[in-house]
């Protein structure tokens, strides 16, 4: 699939504002380091690495490429720090946000080789990666079932995992379905890939459900899923949806009315 429909999903930006929210949990600085009181009332004795990881963690909702050159300072400064699972974590959302694809998916490696239960990053990647493979090159395949792996993984991981303190439910259960959405999204395009478009259908189905800003790029796919097994009606539902907001407009206002026109003359599924 072209890098274009990578770098034209609009939803990958608002996954990106949610992105720390289930994972970076596990490598929270210290209360102390990001101004809270220490539980022992005593001043607090603060490490440079500390000061360092406190001011990424903090910039994780901000400007991306204020985030990058705090990650890339960090990374080069407290190169075996036990913070850099957070860190490689936190720059692969700021490369996606940023654009940087291939520096995204090199700290996403990274990311895993130190947590391979990180279910954010596992989200990205599942998602990312089949939109990045050309289906024609010699490591389609593997890179296929890589992503695979990474979405069937963090669909795995994320019912089990634990709501962290001062997390209301409804919170906790959106961040949950936009890494359960991502991964499916990844999976729907695989299974579209490889001409499975029923399966395709079905995940690209609950991508969009889960997210509270569907990716376009979803709904384009999922129109094309849905003429491929005869669906007219639902793959032009699908292709309004794409055609109402996003880079996808005009390509997505054609697709519904070619949907339309083999709606009136073919037989249809439905």
């Amino acid at each position: 699939m072209n890098t274009k429909f990578l770098k034209s999903a609009t939803g990958l930006l608002f996954f990106a504002c949610a992105i720390f929210f289930i994972s970076a949990f596990a490598a929270v600085p210290p209360a102390n380091a990001q101004g809270g009181k220490p539980a022992n009332g005593k001043p607090p004795v603060l490490s440079e690495e500390d000061k360092a990881y406190a001011a990424l963690y903090a910039s994780r909702t901000g400007n991306p490429t204020t985030q990058v050159q705090l990650g890339e300072d960090f990374v080069k400064k407290f190169p075996d720090s036990h913070y850099l699972a957070g860190v490689y974590s936190q720059l692969t959302t700021a490369y996606m946000t940023s654009g940087q694809e291939d520096k995204m998916f090199t700290a996403g490696d990274k990311a895993l080789e130190l947590n391979p239960d990180n279910v954010d990053v596992l989200a990205v990647l599942a998602m990312a990666m089949p939109r990045r493979v050309k289906s024609n090159s010699l490591d389609a395949a593997q890179q296929y079932d890589k992503a695979e792996k990474y979405a069937r993984h963090a669909i795995e991981l994320i019912p089990t995992l634990a709501k962290p303190d001062g997390v209301d439910d409804a919170t906790f259960q959106k961040a949950k379905d936009e890494k359960l959405s991502m991964a499916h999204s990844g999976l729907g395009l695989i299974d579209y890939q490889h001409q499975k478009y029923g399966e395709a259908v079905t995940e690209l189905s609950q991508a969009v459900q889960l997210s509270a800003n569907p990716d376009p790029v979803d709904y384009y796919l999922l129109g094309n899923a849905n003429v491929q097994t005869s669906h007219f009606k639902d793959a032009i539902a699908a292709y309004d949806k794409c055609s109402a907001t996003g880079p996808l407009t005009a390509q997505c206002k054609s697709k519904s009315d070619d949907a339309q026109k083999k709606a009136a003359t073919q037989l249809s599924a439905q």
